[in-house]
């Protein structure tokens, strides 16, 4: 059983910290991805009795995580899980900032940059969710200037994503609009590797660069039956 009384105590206590972008019209998105829309259904302001919003989104508008269905497709029933399927513990975890802003456009971070960075600090462990800060999202404007951010941005390696792989890593999540920067979703994108391997993919994220090296990872996807994906509210609590 929790110890709920000094569970309570202990987030009272802490630091919590929003990850999230916020969710408005006119946010950056991938070209191919359905836009954000937020229309006035019912207001005060004409007579009705309260205030209410239609939302009309893509699952990958804003900071979303990616299921392994938003890839691998149901001829693999046992790799294709959609995100109703994906165990909620999945998103809530260690949390792990790497600091990878030395990191400049359209450049991958390489595997030796996590292992240098596991002997300065310590071992990433199996169920950890690491989150890549490239510093990306202080590029993160509304239309019509949103083009820096979703032109030439870094990304991760193959052989990184491999490795984490290898450390059974519950999530890999980025400050950018995906792990795979241009070119590599143009050739061999670690998109359909790590989501076949139940490798949760975060996009979007932001405020890295204000976290520890290590903290609690909270983010809950809503319940899309069938789907590819879903907004979060992503935080960290230190």
């Amino acid at each position: 059983m929790l110890d709920l009384q000094s569970l309570r105590e202990g987030l009272r206590k802490a630091q919590w910290l929003d990850l999230s972008q916020t969710l408005e019209e006119h946010i950056p998105n991938y070209p191919t991805h359905s836009r954000f829309y937020h229309d006035l259904w019912n207001s005060y302001w004409h007579g009705d009795r309260s205030l209410t919003y239609q939302i009309v989104m893509n699952e990958h508008n804003g900071t979303h995580v990616d299921a392994p269905a938003h890839f691998i497709s149901d001829a693999h029933p046992t790799s294709h899980v959609t995100i109703d399927r994906v165990a909620l513990s999945r998103l809530v975890g260690r949390g792990v900032r790497l600091d990878c802003r030395a990191f400049q456009q359209n450049e991958n971070v390489p595997k030796s940059f996590i292992t240098d960075w596991e002997k300065g600090h310590e071992p990433i462990a199996a169920d950890d969710i690491v989150l890549f800060n490239f510093g990306w999202s202080s590029r993160w404007k509304l239309r019509p200037d949103h083009a820096q951010y979703i032109a030439d941005w870094p990304g991760v390696s193959m052989e990184a994503a491999q490795y984490l792989l290898e450390k059974r890593v519950a999530a890999l999540g980025v400050d950018t609009l995906s792990p795979d920067n241009p070119a590599a979703l143009r050739g061999s994108p670690i998109h359909p590797v790590v989501l076949e391997r139940q490798m949760l993919l975060i996009e979007n994220l932001c405020n890295l660069e204000r976290l520890p090296d290590f903290f609690l990872f909270l983010a809950l996807p809503l319940k899309i039956l069938g789907g590819s994906g879903s907004p979060l509210r992503a935080v960290a609590v230190f």
